[in-house]
């Protein structure tokens, strides 16, 4: 018996077994590992120590769904209805089947060191398997080759639970799941697995950890879309994969009548709180590798979130710029990580907080280092424009943004930056601009900033009772960040209001002890620091 294999232009490949052909669409190539031999998906091939093996087609299939579901017991009614469907087969041609799979394996009957008989229930795959995409990657969870080999944590969106019987409901779940894992592609950093590679799961009882090892993904977000009268119950939840840990979870209800529109505010608030609960994940497990060598994108990560944990002071930024710079030592190639640093100067200088001499000269290489490798990414340009427009070049860090914003029009930091840098070029639809990038990402951490330099906006505008809210509202969002309670108190001051303005500028100090009038005086005018002298806050 022998097998040849041939691969033609397109999706298809021949297999020539002893005369007979067989045309396939092929998949995505997988190997799929053990004891010595691997199986090829791709190449329907199976090979001992790099050895091709004769191997019969259908047993082949026989083992590959065998091990694909593993993780349970298989009857042999399934095999049938799975690997003979619409043919005339019985129990002896199974048997049959199962005796030519174990001998092209080299197991037995009596070892049954691979596959398994169950009495009275079936079979199942019992060897340790490791599965290789024809990316490298290795299915197992972040401590194996796989997160070696990407260092990036990766995020399965598994198909949402609905009412049955419902084609619209069906439709709802399908495009709510869909929407939900192309807003969280957007956060740099993290890989988002497929939809065709999740959708193997949809109305399979398989273990979250299982789910893990399978897809090689760190995070699982599953859901469900229920009926519940004129409403739709929304309901998400995000898991870690490798401990099946609840990290988060949101119940929302969408006005079943009026899907299209509410739809989308429904995605961004849902995105909106993943975001963050990712990161605090993500920060906590870096933590704990800090003894291990971390990789260029968990340098990244940890730099990203360094601002949200710690708040804003000198520190904060120069651990967040030192994390990138080792990111960028690890990986030159990493845009994401040129592009970051670039902003975590400029907008540190911005506010007082980075001032060694050279920062213009290290925010502008990396910059322009972060453009030249990768001019397409919204993320990368969305960090960039803001850097420009933060150092003062205000033309070309708004076009930047505005192409950032033409690539992913739910970048949010983008449409805060944006509006942020027209406002300060007169601008007043800006103001809208920046709303709707606080819109789009309810619970980012950048909140609290954005909303200052948009109270501060507001003020400067004239409109003192909005500034004052939107400046209120900003110290809600971050206890950690001084800058929007000493943009409420230039507003309390400026509307008369003596002793709301010292409780703001109290809690200023109290994030920011060493606050002087320096820091004051890069978010209020002479006539309001006068104001705040007058009163004898400063």
């Amino acid at each position: 018996m022998h097998q040849r294999i041939w691969r033609f232009s397109g999706d298809f490949v021949g297999i020539v077994y002893d005369g007979q052909i067989r045309f396939s669409k092929m998949e995505r190539q997988v190997l799929l590992a053990f004891n010595h031999f691997q199986l090829d998906t791709g190449l329907f091939t199976l090979r001992l120590n790099n050895q091709l093996c004769p191997i019969e087609p259908q047993v082949f299939d026989l083992l590959v769904y065998l091990i694909k579901n593993r993780d349970r017991i298989i009857s042999r009614q399934e095999l049938l209805d799975e690997l003979w469907s619409g043919k005339v087969v019985n129990d002896s041609t199974l048997s049959s089947c199962i005796k030519a799979s174990r001998q092209a394996i080299g197991d037995d009957g009596k070892k049954q060191q691979c596959v398994a008989t169950v009495h009275r229930r079936g079979y199942r795959f019992v060897a340790e398997v490791k599965s290789l995409e024809q990316s490298g990657r290795t299915e197992d969870n972040r401590n194996s080759n796989a997160s070696i080999l990407f260092d990036r944590p990766s995020i399965a969106v598994l198909s949402f639970a609905h009412n049955h019987g419902s084609n619209a409901i069906a439709w709802a779940a399908e495009m709510l799941g869909e929407d939900i894992g192309i807003q969280l592609a957007r956060i740099p950093g993290f890989i988002v697995i497929s939809r065709n590679s999740t959708s193997y799961y949809r109305e399979r009882e398989v273990e979250i950890s299982q789910i893990g090892k399978d897809l090689g993904a760190d995070y699982v977000i599953e859901g469900s879309v229920w009926e519940t009268g004129k409403e739709l119950r929304v309901s998400v939840q995000l898991l870690e994969s490798n401990s099946a840990r609840l990290l988060w979870a949101k119940r929302t209800e969408i006005p079943a009548d009026n899907l299209g529109t509410f739809r989308d505010d429904a995605i961004y608030e849902i995105v909106g709180q993943i975001e963050p609960a990712l990161n605090r994940a993500e920060l906590s497990t870096l933590k704990q590798r800090r003894n291990v060598d971390l990789g260029a994108w968990a340098l990244y990560r940890q730099g990203h979130a360094t601002l949200s944990q710690k708040g804003w002071s000198e520190e904060s930024f120069a651990e967040s710029a030192n994390f990138l710079r080792q990111a960028i030592a690890r990986d030159p190639k990493l845009a994401f990580a040129h592009a970051y640093l670039s902003l975590i100067i400029a907008i540190g200088h911005l506010v007082g907080l980075v001032n060694h001499k050279d920062w213009r000269e290290e925010a502008e290489k990396a910059a322009e280092t972060a453009i030249a490798l990768d001019n397409q990414d919204s993320d990368v340009l969305g960090y960039v424009g803001c850097a420009f427009a933060d150092m003062g070049d205000l033309p070309r860090g708004m076009g930047l943004m505005r192409r950032a914003i033409e690539l992913n029009p739910g970048n949010a930091q983008a449409h805060a930056a944006l509006g942020a840098a027209m406002l300060q070029t007169g601008e007043e639809a800006g103001v809208e601009v920046m709303r709707h990038g606080m819109h789009i990402s309810p619970r980012d951490n950048r909140l609290a900033a954005w909303g200052a330099l948009l109270a501060r906006s507001l003020l400067s505008l004239g409109k003192i009772e909005a500034a004052i809210k939107e400046a209120d509202k900003a110290c809600r969002f971050d206890d950690k960040i001084f800058l929007p309670r000493l943009v409420l108190a230039v507003a309390q001051i400026t509307a008369g209001n003596t002793e709301a303005a010292r409780d703001a500028l109290d809690e200023a100090k109290r994030i920011r002890p060493r606050l002087a009038e320096t820091d004051i005086a890069r978010f209020a005018n002479q006539h309001e620091i006068n104001q705040l002298k007058y009163a004898c806050l400063i």
